[in-house]
């Protein structure tokens, strides 16, 4: 009984995208939506108490995480970037590459001997993002995935 409200509750925040192996999700607070594959990130984990996005993962230990916040600190992309770097070894990351541009930022690296890459999109007051995390080992399909996912990370419509 539990498991189906659980899934009941899930497909009330997500919705199918046009691929029926993908899932699109949207955040009702932000509007930060994303479209990932649902045969590899088949688990979600609760919504935190502040609403402001949803960590997905899979079953060799990737994890995918979507969510808005306000740009309460007036940040730029390439600030962003600098302030990610500036906290890096905090964090246990060797930052191997940054990109930034109009509106967005790019970090990625090693992080506790995962790979991680993270994009972010900045508008209107708010940064929408996406982090990935998984297994250097499971890089030949990650690295493929990374790149698609974040093509799909996108604020309100």
């Amino acid at each position: 009984m539990k498991r189906a409200a659980c899934i009941a509750t899930l497909f009330s925040t997500l919705t199918l995208s046009a691929h029926a192996d993908s899932l699109t999700y949207v955040n009702d607070r932000f509007g930060t939506r994303i479209t990932f594959p649902v045969d590899i990130f088949d688990a979600i984990d609760p919504p935190p108490v502040n609403g402001d996005g949803r960590r997905f993962r899979s079953s060799d230990g990737a994890e995918l995480a979507a969510y808005g916040q306000f740009n309460a600190l007036d940040l730029t992309p390439q600030s962003l970037i600098d302030r990610e770097k500036e906290n890096a070894s905090e964090r246990g990351r060797t930052i191997t590459y940054s990109a930034s541009g109009a509106g967005w930022a790019v970090v990625s690296g090693i992080e506790n001997g995962n790979t991680f890459y993270e994009r972010h999109e900045f508008t209107d007051g708010v940064i929408h993002s996406m982090e990935m995390k998984y297994p250097r080992l499971a890089s030949a399909l990650y690295d493929q995935l990374t790149g698609q996912i974040a093509n799909t990370l996108d604020g309100p419509q």
